[in-house]
């Protein structure tokens, strides 16, 4: 009896408030959907909204979205060919940087912006566990006094374009490079004698494949390590701990960093105080939505807890699949990046969106290098201070304008002119 008189009470309750609002249920509804919580603000903070609201106006609703590092106007300081996925060091004769392609192709500069001048490939002798001379995304260092450069190969065993890493030496980085006969890194399935790193803690939900984009690394107390990516996707990105030398001697195992389904490529590691640094390219390299990102660790074997962000993209530079990245130093020890972007010089600048261009070839689009110098926040994350303007090679002297020469015949008279 008591809850029957409840449910009455509460029935009369319900409808008197109805009755109160003046509004039919449905429009009630209705109402009670568009209504919006909106949060106080001060006085500045009122203003700040509305000038929010009136430049939505102008631009139609959309919405804005601020980079606070968005620099544009890069420029190629190499771009009369590709130069794809750079690595660049400098020594005592300057800058030498060498990139994807048969045989590493490679150029030498004074500055980093340059000119840059073309020399003769870093590999002209193949590895023997090696079934083609197209070399991808190497890295150029130096070890204690010689010169090491570390590249991916294609071999056998592993299906098309499966790669294996090895390493090749020289004393001087513009001299020929003599590749070691065993492999830095490749997994058991390849056709090639054993290798330093066979990947066997590999995990059994990745595919079976090859590696690449090999990148050393030297931390502050010594150690040196090589970080490359796993071919396929889903892509990882792993370390191994090299000798002293930075050459294959035994064996050992590496570790898995950072896994994504899709793919993430070109390490490149660099130590700020207690932080870390990882930078990566990922996405599709063949069109212009193609990145530079970074992550931050407190610990260098472990990034599960590293936020992904992103330092050089088309929208925050203007230009087409920046990425390749690679580490090197400036004229003042300042650090520099190299990377890669599409270039389109039948369209005269940067390579629009929309297209594949390492396929449809469109615009004698090329991958170009262009460099940066870095700054740092205080939390060490990298940011793109400036970009390096290019140094254009002087242009060739004006051919000198031949002398006429006038003929005179044998039976011709020249007399001369009477002086008045």
């Amino acid at each position: 009896m008591s809850a029957l008189v409840l449910a009455l009470a509460m029935t009369l309750l319900a409808s008197v408030a109805d009755g109160a609002s003046g509004l039919p249920s449905g429009q009630r509804a209705k109402a009670s959907a568009d209504t919006r919580w909106e949060p106080g603000h001060s006085k500045a903070g009122r203003a700040k909204v509305e000038a929010q609201r009136e430049r939505r106006a102008q631009v139609r609703g959309a919405r804005f979205r601020a980079f606070h590092d968005r620099i544009l106007g890069a420029q190629p300081v190499l771009s009369y060919r590709g130069a794809a996925d750079p690595t660049v060091a400098r020594y005592a004769g300057g800058w030498v940087a060498i990139s994807t392609g048969p045989g590493a192709p490679r150029a030498v500069a004074p500055a980093p912006g340059g000119p840059w001048t073309n020399i003769p490939s870093a590999l002209t002798v193949q590895p023997s566990w090696a079934i083609s001379g197209r070399y991808w995304a190497s890295d150029l260092v130096q070890v204690g006094g010689v010169w090491l450069l570390y590249f991916s190969a294609e071999v056998a065993g592993l299906g098309i374009d499966g790669r294996c890493i090895g390493v090749a030496t020289a004393t001087d980085p513009t001299g020929a490079f003599v590749p070691d006969e065993t492999p830095l890194v490749c997994p058991k399935q390849a056709a090639t004698p054993r290798a330093y790193d066979r990947i066997k803690r590999r995990g059994k939900d990745l595919p079976v494949a090859g590696v690449i984009d090999p990148d050393h690394f030297k931390d502050k107390g010594g150690k040196q390590y090589l970080t490359y990516r796993t071919q396929s996707t889903p892509s990882t990105i792993r370390i191994v701990e090299l000798p002293d030398t930075g050459r294959p001697v035994g064996s050992a195992r590496s570790s898995e960093l950072v896994r994504r389904g899709g793919v993430i490529e070109n390490p490149t590691l660099l130590r700020r105080g207690r932080q870390y640094l990882l930078l990566t390219s990922e996405g599709d390299f063949r069109k212009c939505g193609y990145k530079t990102t970074f992550r931050r660790s407190a610990s260098l074997l472990d990034w599960s807890r590293a936020k992904r962000q992103v330092l050089v993209d088309s929208k925050k530079s203007g230009l087409c699949g920046p990425g390749g990245a690679d580490l090197s130093t400036g004229p003042n020890g300042e650090p520099l990046l190299f990377f890669h972007a599409w270039t389109c010089p039948e369209l005269g600048g940067n390579c629009p969106s929309g297209t594949t261009y390492n396929r449809d070839n469109l615009y004698d689009a090329r991958r170009s290098m262009f460099a940066a110098t870095l700054r740092f926040t205080s939390r060490q994350s990298p940011r793109i201070a400036a970009y390096v303007t290019p140094i254009l090679p002087p242009p060739p002297p004006p051919t000198p304008t031949p002398t006429p020469t006038v003929s005179v015949s044998p039976t011709t008279t020249v007399s001369a002119a009477p002086r008045p």
